[in-house]
């Protein structure tokens, strides 16, 4: 049988209600996916007009946030304004080791490869 080691902070300023207003999952999902193919997983947060990351580091916490992608996949851009009716998901299309982002639109299916 296996447990869980103690808690601690993994990341300190982003993704949560308090640092980044992330006040819905529905609105601005975060997802959990490898996206520079290292092995770790990464977080993306689908915010209100980009889409961040903080890469897994290798001591369990998660590095600095930056923009993936700053033109769709968002509230602003694209109107991605409900996780149940236009689901963003990540997961490795073409292979190469790395989680890209697919997005389920109104008529169309969009893929951003990492």
């Amino acid at each position: 049988m296996s447990t869980f080691g103690s808690v601690f902070v993994g990341l300190n300023n982003n993704f949560t209600v308090k640092d980044g207003a992330w006040t819905s999952f529905d609105k601005y999902p975060r997802q959990l996916g490898d996206v520079n193919g290292d092995g770790r997983d990464d977080i993306v947060g689908f915010g209100n007009d980009n889409v961040l990351v903080s890469l897994g580091q290798s001591d369990g916490t998660f590095g600095s946030v930056f923009v993936g992608l700053n033109n769709n996949f968002t509230v602003k851009d694209g109107a991605w304004t409900s996780f149940d009716k236009y689901p963003r998901q990540l997961g490795d299309v073409n292979g190469d080791s790395r989680n890209d982002i697919v997005g389920f639109g109104n008529a169309d299916v969009y893929v951003a490869l990492a």
